[in-house]
């Protein structure tokens, strides 16, 4: 197993398209840092933007690992290993570790962008550094799961093309639907107090109306799991967590745990899905 995956993570390091990534987001990183000091007069603070990445890194994902397993089928690369004797179950793990690794390295790539600016211009992280380092943990987690995801998708698909495709309409559906859902979470249970002034200049205070829009009881229940489940709900709710003023929702202190929990279970059941359904499959 271990020559297996030495062989599989080398072959992954000569990729173009991962160190096509890994400079995108260094780069990206690199100009959401300055995008905040430009606006800062003395000092700035990296909460705002260290996690502004995370719900890019479905499509990310998807175009990479559909890409590399398309190669592993395209140069007889899997075929080969399956002659030499290494089982499907072991092809399967190499395979989902090392683009597991190439998300969160890639993931990673980014937030040293902004430290390296932080560093050059007096940036500082004003939230607490266990709940940063919580969220961080969670941040990579994220992205091993999509990158759990798209293995699934990719290794039951030779066609490299046909995959990239279908890979990336999987990752914008989860992004729409998580977008969505954080929205719809998010409306307030009331309309703010407002004051109206008429023709005469008499102020009138209106109360507060409840908020049609709002969702609870059951429905809202389901809708907060969903986000919690999917990789890009807890993608959208992280980077959305953190401000310019730091955390913008204490509550979020400990939802890290609980995206974690979601993020195992995804994996775990992606994994397994996948390996059953890879030990059924004809390749030729």
């Amino acid at each position: 197993m271990s020559r297996l995956l030495v062989s599989t993570f080398i072959r992954m390091l000569k990729k173009v398209i991962f160190w096509f990534f890994v400079l995108c987001m260094f780069a990206y990183g690199v100009y959401s840092a300055l995008n905040i000091a430009s606006e800062a007069r003395i000092g700035f603070v990296l909460d705002g933007c260290l996690f502004e990445c995370l719900p890019l890194m479905g499509l990310i994902s998807a175009i990479f690992t559909s890409l590399f397993i398309g190669s592993e089928y395209s140069d007889g690369t899997i075929r080969n290993k399956i002659i030499v004797g290494h089982s499907r179950i072991r092809i399967y793990l190499a395979n989902l570790i090392v683009c597991a690794i190439a998300s969160v390295l890639i993931s990673l790539s980014y937030t040293v962008g902004v430290f390296v600016i932080g560093n050059m211009n007096g940036g500082e992280l004003i939230t607490e550094t266990a709940t940063i380092f919580l969220c961080m943990i969670s941040s990579l987690m994220i992205s091993v799961t999509f990158a759990s995801i798209m293995t699934l998708l990719a290794i039951l698909n030779t066609n490299k093309a046909g995959n990239v495709v279908v890979s990336m309409i999987l990752a914008l559906v989860l992004l729409v639907s998580g977008s969505f859902i954080h929205q719809k979470l998010g409306e307030p249970k009331l309309y703010d107090n407002y004051v109206t002034v008429n023709e005469m200049g008499i102020p009138t205070q209106v109360e507060q109306l409840p908020n049609p829009q709002y969702i609870e009881g059951t429905p809202r229940i389901v809708l907060e799991v969903l986000s919690d489940l999917l990789p890009s709900g807890q993608a959208i709710q992280l980077a959305d967590a953190f401000d310019t003023e730091g955390m913008t929702d204490e509550s979020i202190a400990n939802a890290p745990y609980r995206w974690m929990g979601y993020s195992l279970l995804v994996t775990f059941l992606t994994s397994v899905l996948g390996i059953a359904l890879f030990r059924k499959k004809e390749i030729r």
